[in-house]
């Protein structure tokens, strides 16, 4: 690099040298190397720039402007360069520093860029990273309850909240003073408000879940409140019976279901002393949305005249009736039916009776509905399995069915079934639906029928054959003519005991009692074969129509037992003839 040095004459010069530019020239001048001077750094710009000017022989104002003093420099360097060459010396070239500025911008403006992505990154990872964290816990600014009892539950999991609400619950009450120096404490439970404890834990676990990005910021708040539902009518029954004496009550019009009528009708109301309970009301409802806590509230209470009148109880009679009108039918799947009697549909029927709006309603509850329904249905449905029995002679043909078959079935029951129900008496229409049901079919079982007894009224005989011959015959005495005489047609024996009390009553209507009667057999309801020892007289002379029976067969005690003994179950009996007069034997 040509370096400018000045001589000890006070002249300038130019040494050609190969050093570089040193680093901390600046980048937009163009550089030269100083050799250190005897007169210091004391020489400003100017005065380096008129020396050159002398030098090069060329004359230059100081007051020439910047630029031609560069174009000035220039020529004496391309001068200076043509004289080093032709004296062989060495030369050097002088080159313009490259701004640098540029790049340095671009690296900033990079560095920036990469720092605010890293920002971004960091920011979107912590925003998911907090919804994760919060996806099963509560999240920041949900509140509930009282501060005092339900404490931050932000970050809380579900057994938490669970707890925190039922200790809410748990200290939530009402203290209820009234005019006359009277004072209860009590709590929603008591007040006919139910609180559903479980819907009020997933609501606070969902609460704030419906925007991702407000949903970590506990600054937006959201409040939760009990899920709970009030019965008013309830409430204001406990209050009067906690405040005002049975007898000193005022008592509204209102229905009422009649079990003889099978019917409603209207009960009828009675003035008295009641309690304003909307101030009640107005405190259970803050309670509510705010619990945890015990809340003061006073009432009043005056006289009245029957706070319902009856016009509006038989209104509510009216449409009551109307509702027991429709039929709720279910079947089996197997040709059995059962409808709901009026007097069970009453039972869920609740008449509600609002004394402050001196207004009746009602509703119909599905829980009353499903413990009904449950029990009612498989108790009139299920049916257990009876394997039928046919009774055959020997060729194999059927003589009689000695006892019917019966599918076995078992229902399926669900508490959606009370819900259809309920909603079809809402609605005040008929409901009809076959259940779902297991159903078992029976089997068909062949008995070898030996022995068939025949009983002839007019010959007042019985005889007994075996395989269609006769095997014994037996003197005996029919019912009376009339009412109680034995009935025709074929039956067959299906129940038997040795010994059994006999009640019942006489024409006139008096009762009789005939105990510890021997060896009987039944073939058609009450009618059977039995010892009668107070009718040996009938018997013996077959009288019927002055000695008869109440449509039993009276025998002799050892012509019964007989019987008894060889006559099993599904022998068949068949009752032919007509009754005589009078007497067939002397």
């Amino acid at each position: 690099m040509t370096e400018l040095q000045q001589n000890s004459e006070g002249t300038a010069s130019f040494n050609i040298a190969p050093d570089h530019v040193s680093d901390g020239a600046s980048d937009d001048t163009i550089a030269f190397a100083q050799i250190p001077q005897n007169h210091g750094n004391s020489q400003t710009a100017d005065n380096m720039a008129e020396s050159l000017v002398d030098n090069l022989g060329e004359v230059a104002d100081e007051d020439d402007s910047q630029s031609a003093f560069n174009n000035d420099v220039d020529s004496s360097v391309d001068g200076y360069q043509n004289m080093a060459i032709a004296d062989n010396t060495a030369t050097d070239t002088f080159e313009a520093v490259k701004p640098r500025s540029r790049h340095r911008a671009n690296r900033s403006a990079s560095a920036l860029l990469y720092s605010l992505l890293i920002f971004i990154i960091i920011l979107a990872a912590a925003f998911f990273a907090l919804n994760w964290y919060f996806n099963n816990r509560v999240a920041p600014g949900v509140d509930f309850g009282d501060a005092a009892i339900a404490r931050n539950l932000t970050g809380e999991q579900e057994a938490a909240v669970r707890s925190t609400v039922q200790n809410a619950v748990k200290h939530t009450s009402l203290i209820i003073s009234d005019d006359q120096g009277n004072r209860i404490t009590t709590n929603l439970q008591q007040l006919g408000v139910k609180v559903d404890q479980p819907a009020t834990v997933q609501s606070i676990m969902s609460a704030k879940r419906n925007n991702l990005f407000t949903r970590i910021m506990p600054w937006v708040q959201q409040t939760v409140s009990l899920q709970a539902k009030r019965d008013d009518s309830a409430m204001d029954l406990y209050v009067l019976r906690k405040f005002i004496r049975e007898r000193d009550r005022a008592v509204p019009y209102t229905a009422v279901f009649d079990k003889a009528s099978d019917a409603y009708t209207v009960e009828d109301g009675i003035p008295g002393r009641t309690v304003e309970t909307m101030p009640v009301r107005e405190a259970v409802k803050k309670l509510i949305n705010h619990p945890g806590k015990t809340v003061k509230v006073s009432v009043i209470s005056r006289r009245t005249d029957a706070p319902i009148k009856r016009d509006a109880a038989q209104k509510l009679v009216d449409d009551l009736n109307n509702v027991l009108t429709k039929k709720i039918t279910f079947s089996n799947n197997n040709s059995k039916d059962f409808t709901v009697p009026k007097s069970a549909l009453a039972s869920w029927i609740v008449v509600k009776a609002d004394i402050t709006h001196h207004k009746l309603s009602y509703s119909i509850d599905t829980d009353k509905a499903d413990n009904y329904l449950s029990q009612a249905l498989p108790k009139e449905l299920n049916q257990q399995k009876v394997n039928q029995e046919d009774a055959v002679s020997k060729s194999g043909k059927v003589i009689f069915t000695t006892m019917k078959g019966s599918n076995g079935v078992e229902i399926t029951y669900t508490s959606s079934i009370a819900e259809k129900a309920v909603n079809a008496l809402r609605k005040g229409t008929d409901y009809k639906t076959a259940l779902q049901a297991k159903i078992t079919k029976f089997t068909v079982e062949q008995k070898l029928v030996e022995m068939r007894i025949v009983v002839d009224k007019t010959t007042q005989t019985a005889s007994v054959y075996k395989n269609d011959e006769l095997v014994k015959t037996f003197p005996v005495c029919t019912g009376k003519i009339g009412r109680d005489d034995s009935t025709p047609g074929t039956f067959f024996i299906y129940l038997r005991y040795a010994s059994q009390d006999m009640r019942g009553r006489n024409n006139d209507g008096s009762p009789y009692f005939s105990p510890a009667v021997h060896w009987v057999s039944y073939y058609n309801g009450g009618e059977g074969f039995h010892t009668a020892t107070w009718n040996y007289k009938g018997i013996a002379t077959g009288d019927a129509a002055n000695h008869g029976s109440h449509g039993c067969i009276n025998m002799y005690e050892q012509d019964a037992h007989w019987i008894y003994e060889n006559c099993p179950r599904g022998t068949i009996v068949q009752i032919v003839g007509t009754t005589p007069d009078g007497p067939v034997r002397q």
